[in-house]
């Protein structure tokens, strides 16, 4: 080996001379970003390595001296903007896929998503998706023993002064624009919804996000049919909003029938509440001339209720129904 440029390898030498920049996936995210499975969650990883790249910062130096004078985002917003058909374009899978990928990662608590509302010359375009990154969570899957034990390398890893006053995720903000899709003049922004973040990520089958709960429930009552069946009737969306709060609740019990029941419980029965659950309950309601004290109370219970009694009820309506068309057919007869 004639110069220290030369590594005695050629093939090493070739690829000293290539400028290879993007994604950076560490070797611990296979072990720690798993399907239930147990297998590696590849379109999830993949995806974080995409959402890290871009929240790591880029240097800004002086021309002259080279010297370290600041640092700068990659994107414009104040949250990274993307959307689930960008993400799967990008590594060619579904939008499906990319969709749950992300789930996964909000699940995991490394990522939180938001939805907001922008209006771009005049347009107003709703649900426009912004990740957010948790640093904290994301130290906790690279690096799982060191964040465990707590050592001098895990905790040192984000320097103090690049931690966001405003997040406190070490992100540091400088711009205050709008993501790359919608620059352009008049461009407003106002946050519909933001998502809870996770509390622990090695936890599973638990419900880090409000969002996430009201998407899971929408679907499991067939949300779209039922308002398109009652376009009018508002107790849909409180019947919809009891739930998500009982199964996103962090007490150990929850209150039904008048009694403390184990909140596992409860929730194991609401999971079970479809659409036809819910008819039931609106029609029992729309049954009942009780003026009820504690209305929140009493739509639990119906809710917790309705999985045991429909079918007696139903049963119950078509034989008053059969009954009732026996007696008026001898009716007509006489």
């Amino acid at each position: 080996m004639n110069s220290p440029f030369e590594t005695g390898s050629l093939t090493v030498d070739q690829m000293s001379r290539l400028q290879i920049s993007g994604n950076v996936i560490p070797v611990s995210w296979y072990k720690t970003i798993r399907k239930p499975t147990g297998k590696p969650n590849l379109n999830a990883i993949i995806i974080l390595a995409d959402i890290v790249y871009w929240y790591r910062a880029v240097e800004i130096r002086d021309e002259m001296t080279g010297q370290l004078i600041g640092l700068r985002k990659k994107f414009h917003a104040d949250l990274l903007q993307r959307s689930y058909q960008q993400l799967a374009d990008q590594f060619g899978i579904t939008k499906r896929d990319a969709t749950n990928a992300v789930v996964e990662l909000e699940k995991l608590g490394v990522v939180r998503r938001v939805f907001r509302t922008l209006e771009v010359k005049g347009q107003t375009v709703s649900n426009v998706l912004f990740l957010d990154l948790n640093v904290t969570v994301l130290e906790h899957l690279t690096y799982p023993k060191e964040a465990e034990t707590g050592t001098p390398e895990a905790r040192g890893r984000c320097p103090p002064d690049t931690v966001s006053p405003k997040s406190g995720r070490g992100v540091t903000e400088i711009s205050e624009r709008v993501s790359p899709e919608f620059v352009g003049g008049g461009t407003k922004t106002s946050e519909t919804y933001t998502e809870s973040t996770a509390k622990d990520y090695r936890t599973k089958n638990f419900y880090q996000s409000y969002q996430y709960v009201e998407d899971m429930v929408k679907a499991q009552i067939d949300y779209e049919a039922l308002k398109n069946d009652n376009p009018y009737d508002e107790r849909i969306d409180e019947l919809l909003g009891i739930m998500v709060e009982v199964l996103t609740s962090s007490s150990k019990t929850i209150r039904v029938n008048r009694e403390e029941k184990p909140a596992q419980v409860v929730k194991e029965q609401f999971q079970k509440i479809t659409k036809n659950h819910i008819e039931f309950v609106l029609h029992s309601m729309d049954e009942s001339h009780t003026k009820a004290r504690n209305i929140r109370a009493l739509l639990v219970t119906a809710l917790y209720n309705s999985i045991h009694t429909i079918s007696t009820y139903y049963g119950n309506l078509v034989q008053y129904h059969m009954a009732t068309d026996i007696y008026t057919a001898k009716e007509v007869e006489e």
